[in-house]
Protein backbone atom coordinates (compact mmCIF):
# COMPACT_ATOMS: atom_id res chain seq x y z
CA UNK A 1 0.00 0.00 0.00
CA UNK A 2 1.50 3.63 -1.02
CA UNK A 3 1.87 5.87 1.82
CA UNK A 4 1.44 9.21 -0.21
CA UNK A 5 -2.19 8.28 -1.70
CA UNK A 6 -3.87 10.31 0.50
CA UNK A 7 -2.72 12.23 3.89
CA UNK A 8 -5.45 11.08 6.60
CA UNK A 9 -5.99 7.80 7.95
CA UNK A 10 -9.16 6.50 6.31
CA UNK A 11 -8.34 5.86 2.69
CA UNK A 12 -9.76 7.97 0.04
CA UNK A 13 -12.51 6.55 -2.46
CA UNK A 14 -12.74 6.28 -5.65
CA UNK A 15 -16.03 5.54 -7.61
CA UNK A 16 -14.47 4.70 -11.44
CA UNK A 17 -16.90 4.27 -13.74
CA UNK A 18 -15.94 2.60 -17.20
CA UNK A 19 -17.69 0.24 -19.22
CA UNK A 20 -15.13 -1.74 -20.94
CA UNK A 21 -14.46 -4.31 -18.02
CA UNK A 22 -10.82 -4.87 -18.61
CA UNK A 23 -9.89 -0.83 -18.05
CA UNK A 24 -12.23 -0.86 -15.23
CA UNK A 25 -10.71 -3.80 -13.36
CA UNK A 26 -7.08 -2.57 -14.36
CA UNK A 27 -7.02 0.78 -13.22
CA UNK A 28 -9.37 -0.12 -9.95
CA UNK A 29 -6.31 -2.78 -9.07
CA UNK A 30 -3.97 -0.19 -9.33
CA UNK A 31 -5.34 2.40 -7.73
CA UNK A 32 -6.58 -0.57 -4.94
CA UNK A 33 -2.67 -1.17 -4.72
CA UNK A 34 -1.82 2.40 -4.56
CA UNK A 35 -3.96 2.46 -1.57
CA UNK A 36 -7.31 3.72 -2.44
CA UNK A 37 -10.85 2.22 -1.57
CA UNK A 38 -12.50 1.94 -5.10
CA UNK A 39 -16.10 0.93 -5.97
CA UNK A 40 -16.36 0.27 -9.74
CA UNK A 41 -19.54 1.29 -11.82
CA UNK A 42 -20.51 -0.05 -15.37
CA UNK A 43 -22.82 2.71 -16.58
CA UNK A 44 -23.60 6.29 -14.82
CA UNK A 45 -27.09 5.02 -13.68
CA UNK A 46 -24.98 2.25 -11.78
CA UNK A 47 -22.72 4.95 -10.31
CA UNK A 48 -25.71 7.74 -9.52
CA UNK A 49 -27.11 4.68 -7.64
CA UNK A 50 -24.14 4.26 -5.60
CA UNK A 51 -23.61 7.93 -5.00
CA UNK A 52 -27.38 8.08 -3.97
CA UNK A 53 -28.07 4.72 -2.03
CA UNK A 54 -24.52 4.03 -0.23
CA UNK A 55 -23.59 5.82 2.75
CA UNK A 56 -19.85 6.16 1.45
CA UNK A 57 -18.48 9.33 1.19
CA UNK A 58 -17.03 9.31 -2.65
CA UNK A 59 -13.76 11.39 -2.47
CA UNK A 60 -13.58 11.17 -6.49
CA UNK A 61 -15.37 10.27 -9.25
CA UNK A 62 -13.37 8.78 -12.18
CA UNK A 63 -15.46 8.58 -15.43
CA UNK A 64 -15.03 7.75 -18.66
CA UNK A 65 -16.91 10.14 -21.17
CA UNK A 66 -18.71 7.87 -23.59
CA UNK A 67 -21.04 5.48 -21.17
CA UNK A 68 -23.88 3.29 -22.16
CA UNK A 69 -27.39 4.52 -21.52
CA UNK A 70 -29.14 7.29 -21.26
CA UNK A 71 -26.52 9.36 -19.30
CA UNK A 72 -23.22 9.90 -20.62
CA UNK A 73 -19.84 10.75 -18.39
CA UNK A 74 -20.60 14.56 -18.92
CA UNK A 75 -24.47 13.97 -17.23
CA UNK A 76 -22.93 12.22 -14.98
CA UNK A 77 -20.45 15.16 -14.13
CA UNK A 78 -22.82 17.91 -14.18
CA UNK A 79 -25.33 15.62 -11.63
CA UNK A 80 -22.26 15.09 -9.29
CA UNK A 81 -21.59 18.45 -9.59
CA UNK A 82 -25.00 19.71 -8.85
CA UNK A 83 -25.74 16.88 -5.99
CA UNK A 84 -22.02 16.35 -4.23
CA UNK A 85 -20.45 19.91 -4.51
CA UNK A 86 -17.39 18.96 -2.83
CA UNK A 87 -16.92 15.33 -4.68
CA UNK A 88 -13.72 16.01 -7.42
CA UNK A 89 -14.49 14.77 -11.24
CA UNK A 90 -12.24 13.35 -13.33
CA UNK A 91 -13.45 12.25 -16.65
CA UNK A 92 -11.39 10.41 -19.29
CA UNK A 93 -11.79 9.91 -23.20
CA UNK A 94 -11.05 10.44 -26.86
CA UNK A 95 -14.12 12.41 -27.89
CA UNK A 96 -12.80 15.38 -29.86
CA UNK A 97 -15.74 17.43 -28.03
CA UNK A 98 -14.19 16.24 -24.27
CA UNK A 99 -11.48 19.51 -23.73
CA UNK A 100 -13.99 22.20 -24.42
CA UNK A 101 -16.85 20.43 -22.88
CA UNK A 102 -15.08 19.19 -19.42
CA UNK A 103 -13.48 21.97 -18.92
CA UNK A 104 -16.17 23.19 -16.08
CA UNK A 105 -16.33 19.71 -15.18
CA UNK A 106 -12.85 18.81 -13.90
CA UNK A 107 -10.39 21.19 -12.85
CA UNK A 108 -7.16 19.77 -15.20
CA UNK A 109 -9.36 19.36 -17.84
CA UNK A 110 -9.93 14.86 -19.26
CA UNK A 111 -7.05 12.41 -19.41
CA UNK A 112 -6.82 11.66 -22.45
CA UNK A 113 -7.35 8.08 -23.90
CA UNK A 114 -5.31 5.37 -23.43
CA UNK A 115 -4.17 6.69 -19.99
CA UNK A 116 -1.22 5.36 -17.87
CA UNK A 117 -2.33 4.28 -14.94
CA UNK A 118 0.12 6.58 -12.63
CA UNK A 119 -1.25 9.74 -14.80
CA UNK A 120 -4.64 9.34 -12.99
CA UNK A 121 -3.11 8.24 -9.05
CA UNK A 122 -1.18 11.57 -9.86
CA UNK A 123 -3.55 13.01 -10.62
CA UNK A 124 -6.14 12.12 -7.82
CA UNK A 125 -3.64 13.17 -5.82
CA UNK A 126 -2.94 16.10 -6.94
CA UNK A 127 -6.74 17.29 -6.60
CA UNK A 128 -7.19 15.30 -2.82
CA UNK A 129 -4.40 17.58 -1.65
CA UNK A 130 -5.56 20.68 -3.12
CA UNK A 131 -8.73 19.94 -1.62
CA UNK A 132 -7.01 19.58 1.70
CA UNK A 133 -5.85 22.96 1.59
CA UNK A 134 -8.68 24.09 0.98
CA UNK A 135 -10.57 22.85 4.13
Amino acid sequence: MSSDAVDSTEPAIVLVVEDEVLMRHAISEYLRDCGYKVIEAASADEAMLVLTKSQLEVDVLFSDIELPGAMDGFALAQWTRANRPGMEVILTGSVPRAVDSAADLCEEGPVPKPYESQVVHDRIRRLLAARSRRK
